[in-house]
């Protein structure tokens, strides 16, 4: 039995879930993930009503012959295990960032956009603190849609806050919320990935933060560019990474560039980030997490869609793996893996 097909079982031996919860309780990418609750159908091992799944009398025996129970989660109900309690300050930090963000600009596929919860936000802000590479420090965040610029700003802990953003109303929001509010220490501005950073930007920061493409080709030159921004040996970085939409395939190959860049990953947590996506636009606008399942499948009624967070540690001379101007193309944002961010 594969590892997936088990852990679906397992799932399901706690009662009907929906599509869109079953996601939340596997581990492979969506792809595979399809694949498997296809066939689990198609056997008669599961069955669908009113958009939710449950086990047959089939897959009920074939439980008890494999020696599964229903799972039960054992994680932290306080933290969601994500490690972080927004409490005392935090906590304060977090009603900030959501009073001075309800008027964000919404998220638009163009340049693959998608917000993490506030609350989300806040964590990600509250972990780098905890770490130790928030105070003091020269922050650089290659796009943010997320708006955690304006979150590094409610903290007034940072010494400078630098964001290359491609989207330009984001650019002119992060701005006028920073001047409206004091943040002088943070600016953004407009900035392609195709293209090296300025001379001025190089080497110049503590910390990175980006919410990459996950192709491996479009994480590479990320990353690259975040590399060419950072000070060197001592440095950190964070970022997310799915695996919804990067295979464990995906996963190795971009963990052995982070070693050639000259990272050492020191920190992984499962589903950090929750997105917040816009169940109007994932039923019509056709994408594959929709268009692909195999059955109607209904508004989501979890946030299905997660990510892992990384922190990486300079060991030594950084080294970006792509230099110079870099002509983007479609496969450059999506590939075969791509079912949420992409439209098929």
């Amino acid at each position: 039995m594969t590892r997936i097909r088990r852990n679906l079982i397992r799932a399901l031996l706690s009662g009907d879930k929906s599509y869109w919860q079953l996601i939340r309780f596997q581990d492979d990418s969506l792809p595979k993930f399809e694949e498997e609750l296809n066939n689990l159908l198609t056997e008669g091992i599961v069955s669908t009503h009113d958009h939710h799944f449950s086990l047959t009398d089939k897959g009920i025996a074939i439980a008890a012959e494999e020696h599964l129970s229903a799972y039960v989660s054992p994680v932290c109900d306080a933290c969601h295990g994500k490690t972080i309690l927004l409490k005392g300050p935090h906590e304060n930090w977090s009603k900030q960032f959501q009073e001075i963000t309800k008027d964000r600009p919404k998220a638009i596929k163009d340049y693959d956009q998608g917000y993490v919860i506030t609350e989300d936000t806040i964590r990600r802000v509250t972990l780098i603190h905890r770490f130790g590479d928030l105070e003091n420090k020269d922050i650089l965040i290659v796009g943010d849609d997320d708006l955690t610029s304006l979150a590094l700003g409610i903290t007034g802990l940072p010494r400078k806050v630098k964001v290359l953003e491609v989207d330009k109303r984001l650019v002119e929001y992060i701005n006028k919320k920073a001047e409206s509010l004091g943040f002088k220490n943070i600016s953004a501005e407009l900035y392609d990935v195709q293209n090296p950073f300025r001379e001025e930007l190089c080497k110049s920061f503590d910390v990175f933060i980006t919410d990459p493409v996950e192709t491996i080709d479009g994480i590479t030159l990320f990353l690259s560019r975040c590399v060419e921004g950072l000070r060197g040996e001592d440095s950190t970085g964070y970022f997310g990474l799915t695996h919804l939409e990067s295979s464990r395939k995906k996963w190795y190959a971009i963990q052995k560039r982070l070693l050639e860049m000259g990272f050492v990953i020191t920190d992984i947590i499962r589903d950090f980030h929750e997105y917040d996506l816009d169940a109007e636009d994932l039923l019509t606008q056709g994408f594959r997490v929709v268009t692909e399942a195999p059955v109607n499948v209904g508004a989501p009624d979890v946030y299905f869609y997660t990510s892992d967070y990384y922190r990486v540690y300079a060991v030594q001379e950084l080294k970006p793996l792509i230099t110079g101007t870099v002509v983007l193309s479609d496969e450059l944002y999506y590939d075969d893996e791509a079912f949420v961010t992409a439209e098929r």
